[in-house]
């Protein structure tokens, strides 16, 4: 009898959640490769991203507008009960703005811009199409200077601190495992990597996002 080493792979190649500030977790899009052991539990948000560009000439100008946008949205949106922000990733380019530039949301050529994500905290009374709504009649609704330019991004649903959800997707792990030696008939040793690995966090529907960790399993059986 000579010992055979069976190893799974128990993964998502799909992008990981956004981890941010204060346990808040942004989902990524639905996967089929995502694990089996995962938790099906309720979103807490819906959140849009917002990209802020000025297409003023000088990069001093540009730059001081841009903040000024920046502050004049995070001091109205926290001014809502139901909304929050999450700061995002902010880029100032020194270079002078070429007047025939077409800002997007996907241009990489360096331009100046500002990002932050607006929270949209989901209740029975206030789905992820009625809060949306919301977001975009409160963004709408800020007056800005001459020049400047907010890109709205695709909506996703959020959780709040979904490590608090390890420990049981731990159990659900072990009982797959255990589950899994039974159904096959192996008896040998298990040894599983992975486990220290974040909770990623999926959105499944428009309530809904799924939770799972990624790890490898190995199970050592004996063959002929």
């Amino acid at each position: 009898m000579k010992p055979l080493i069976i190893t799974a792979a128990v993964m998502c190649a799909a992008s990981p959640s956004y981890a941010g500030t204060s346990g808040v977790v942004m989902a990524f899009g639905y996967n089929s490769s995502a694990p089996a052991v995962r938790m099906q539990v309720p979103a807490d948000f819906v959140a849009m991203p917002i990209q802020i560009h000025h297409d003023a000439k000088d990069p001093l100008k540009r730059a001081d507008e841009i903040e000024k946008a920046l502050r004049a949205i995070t001091d109205k949106l926290q001014q809502q009960p139901d909304m929050a922000i999450k700061p995002g990733a902010v880029s100032l380019s020194p270079r002078e703005q070429s007047t025939f530039k077409s800002f997007s949301s996907y241009d990489s050529s360096g331009g100046s811009s500002a990002q932050l994500y607006v929270l949209g905290a989901l209740k029975p009374d206030a789905n992820v199409f009625a809060m949306t709504k919301r977001l975009y009649q409160a963004v709408n609704g800020i007056p800005l200077a001459d020049g400047t330019k907010l890109t709205l991004g695709t909506t996703t649903l959020g959780l709040h601190d979904p490590e608090r959800y390890r420990a049981d997707i731990l159990k659900l792990i072990a009982k797959s495992i255990k589950e899994t030696k039974s159904s096959a008939g192996f008896s040998g040793p298990v040894e599983v990597d992975g486990l220290e690995n974040p909770v990623s966090v999926m959105q499944l529907n428009e309530t809904e996002v799924a939770l799972f960790i990624n790890y490898r399993l190995k199970i050592q059986t004996k063959t002929p």
